[in-house]
């Protein structure tokens, strides 16, 4: 509802960083093997899949010593005292906050020389309008214009009995955008002084108690409606005031670039409160100003932007009606990508966020969204090179090059072919720059540099986890410090939309750490952190979105002890974890359309069947856990990344063992079969070798042989001698 308010002052809206963990991001890209017994026992004349018994490692996961070389090996490990600073970056004020937007007018009009009230009138005369009805055009013998309904901006509200209709509101019986020039001077009289702003006819007009009242046209149409009262009056009482319109509305209050508050706007009805500077004198909120104009979509996405982080539903409520509204409402469009990336709903975000590009593609952060949303559809390579073209954008807005340098230290990290160097790198790049924006001032860019800095120094402890460094574990603590460091500013403790999280991050962090430390080390202490930090932030929230977001980071996080207790060869904490895990993915997953999601839950219910199976020996357990796999594979097999196939392969290879062991041969047979011709499919697209196919062709020619299928067991064997 900005574009009454053309001439005074720049509105930054605070800019919320949807941060997305980057610690799952690499589950599907860094399939590392495991080293495990190649048979399941003595009297079966199957083999395992070598390595691959109980999955690849998720998450990037691997034991000491079986990192791959490093072009060079640290004598001393990078360290995060001694990242050079620079000096502090100057800004352009346009960029900030997404972009500055005049909102408020002062224009060369001044109210006739009449009397000043002493009060506010008990009630300005409004048109009734119930939530659960249309407006009704009145008649001319009803004395007023005739507004006329938008069916279209009531078809969300008009469904949610809680919600008011979008609908804009009437000041006097006339509605800006509907209510025509010759209505206004038919039933308001003519105005006492006629002028021009911009290229608009104001009309000014003043009743007993209303001194100032300026109504603007555009094309013969009622634009706008401001009045101007003669006192500042609190803001509960000019509320109560307007109470028929504005029923069931939530306001959004409105700060300055320094996050001082100057006036509240509401979204549904277009009305805005320009509120009188605080003091002494005059403490809490007083209106000294009131706008009416069309609805618009600005100020829900004003809105969504201040609710994105803790009640994403109604954000995401609030951008739908924006972009009903606006279809070329491009920030609109990026904030639903984020939602929709928060709620697992990947093909959703893409679409949204490439909408929002089309429209705006000069914008930085609608870019680092994309690249999260391409990482979260395994498409990392893509992400890093989109991120490393889009690196150039980023110079007029130094907050957010910060982050995207330290999202592509995470992207190094965790590709198909990692460089642990070059991530480190990154993030400290990041680092470097996001310290010279933290004592900026603008709180905007001031928090979301120490926002980067929390998550690039959680990024560089994880680089020096998984990477082939010296001293490993002082050098992990140091860059977990320096991230506890931000957490504890009180700045982000009251920038809850940023913080809350981060508690929760860092026993992720800490935990997913162990696993390139020394194998003694205990990890229960962790894990407990991740559950309890986890707990607190589920139960923090009623809102569905983030509850089952919560319920998901922390299924994800305890699938990394899982993967660490598997590696120690530690079967009962493993089991213990992961049953505990799968409950939470599996409330988690509810409402998320990820292919990628729902694959990672599968991969779970797999290797818990594996633990069983090789650890325990038990085949019959094992199979309890293949038989809520299966489905998932059966659905998603054909939506593999090629680079995936033969893990997949391998894992319906293993999988028909137990049940071969179960006497289900009927239907180990068909897993070996299916997971064979996965295999042959990444054969043909050249990204696995001939040999891969040996143990699929091996166990069948076994199979069929046991089953008296001499032709098909001979056909399997000559098959298995051409590959090795």
């Amino acid at each position: 509802m900005f574009a009454l308010f053309r001439h005074s002052i720049v509105i930054f809206s605070v800019f919320l960083v949807g941060v997305v963990s980057a610690q799952h991001e690499e589950v599907l890209t860094t399939p590392l093997p495991l080293t495990l017994p190649n048979s399941p026992s003595k009297l079966s004349p199957l083999v395992y899949p070598e390595d691959t018994s109980v999955g690849y490692a998720v998450s990037g996961i691997k034991k000491v010593g079986e990192t791959p070389k490093a072009s060079r090996r640290y004598i001393e490990t990078p360290d995060p005292e001694n990242i050079p600073q620079v000096a502090t970056i100057q800004t352009v004020s346009g960029e900030i906050g997404g972009g500055g937007r005049t909102v408020l007018a002062n224009n060369a009009l001044h109210p006739p020389q009449t009397g000043v009230p002493s009060t506010l009138p008990a009630r300005i005369p409004t048109r009734q309008a119930e939530p659960s009805q249309p407006i009704v055009a009145a008649s001319a013998e009803e004395g007023g214009p005739r507004p006329v309904a938008d069916p279209a901006l009531n078809a969300s509200a008009n469904s949610d009995p809680y919600h008011p209709p979008v609908r804009t509101a009437s000041f006097l019986g006339v509605v800006p955008g509907e209510t025509h020039q010759g209505d206004v001077v038919k039933f308001w009289g003519n105005a006492v002084k006629t002028t021009a702003v911009d290229g608009q006819v104001v009309h000014l007009y003043s009743t007993e108690v209303l001194n100032h009242i300026e109504v603007f046209y555009k094309d013969d149409v009622v634009s706008s409606i401001v009045v101007r009262l003669d006192e500042p009056f609190p803001e509960e009482q000019v509320r109560e005031v307007l109470k028929t319109e504005l029923l069931k509305a939530r306001p959004v209050m409105i700060p300055n670039e320094s996050g001082e508050i100057i006036g509240e706007v509401f979204p549904e009805k277009g009305v805005l409160f320009l509120f009188a500077p605080m003091s002494e004198k005059q403490p809490g909120l007083l209106v000294k100003q009131i706008g009416i104009e069309s609805v618009t979509s600005e100020p829900f996405v004003l809105r969504a932007e201040a609710t994105l982080n803790d009640q994403p539903t109604e954000a995401k409520r609030d951008l739908n009606d924006a972009v009903r509204v606006n279809s070329k409402d491009a920030k609109a469009y990026w904030l639903l990508s984020q939602i929709e990336l928060m709620e697992g709903n990947i093909d959703a975000a893409m679409i949204h966020g490439e909408r929002a590009i089309r429209i705006d593609e000069k914008r930085p952060a609608f870019h680092l969204t994309l690249a999260k949303i391409l990482t979260r559809m395994n498409r990392s390579e893509e992400a890093k090179e989109y991120l490393e073209e889009m690196l150039g954008i980023c110079d007029r807005v130094p907050h957010e090059r910060a982050s995207a340098l330290s999202m592509l230290g995470d992207l190094y990290r965790t590709s198909s072919k990692p460089d642990y160097e070059t991530a480190i790198g990154y993030h400290s790049d990041a680092i470097r720059l996001a310290t010279a924006l933290a004592e900026h001032p603008n709180q905007t860019i001031r928090q979301t540099a120490k926002d980067v800095l929390f998550e690039a120094h959680l990024g560089a402890a994880r680089d020096v986890a998984w990477g082939r460094w010296d001293k490993k574990e002082e050098s992990i603590a140091k860059w977990v410090s320096k991230a506890e460091e931000v957490a504890n500013d009180p700045e982000m403790i009251d920038a809850k939309r940023l913080s809350k999280e981060y508690p929760f991050k860092l026993a992720v962090c800490v935990l997913a750490a162990q696993v390139g430390l020394a194998e003694t080390k205990d990890i229960e202490p962790y894990i407990r952190d991740v559950i309890n930090t986890g707990e607190q932030l589920i139960q923090s929230t009623r809102d569905p979105i983030l509850k089952r977001k919560y319920q998901w980071e922390t299924g994800l996080s305890l699938y990394d002890a899982v993967q660490i207790h598997q590696l120690r060869k530690k079967y009962t904490p493993a089991l213990k974890y992961g049953e505990i895990a799968a409950g939470y993915m599996e409330s988690g997953i509810k409402g998320r359309k990820s292919d990628t999601d729902l694959y990672l839950l599968a991969r779970l219910y797999f290797r818990l069947g594996a633990i069983h199976a090789i650890g325990n020996k038990n085949h019959r357990a094992a199979i309890e856990w293949f038989d809520h796999a299966k489905p998932i594979f059966a659905l998603l097999e054909m939506k593999i990344n090629p680079e995936e196939l033969g893990r997949l392969g391998e894992t319906l290879v293993s999988m028909g063992v137990s049940y071969w062991m179960t006497e289900q041969r009927e239907e180990a047979v068909r897993l070996t079969e299916q997971g064979m011709q996965q295999i042959e499919r990444g054969v043909q697209k050249g990204v696995l070798d001939p040999t891969a196919l040996t143990i699929p062709y091996t166990n069948l020619s076994n199979m069929y042989k046991e089953l008296g299928k001499g032709d098909a067991a001979q056909k399997y064997t000559r098959l298995a001698t051409s590959v090795r």
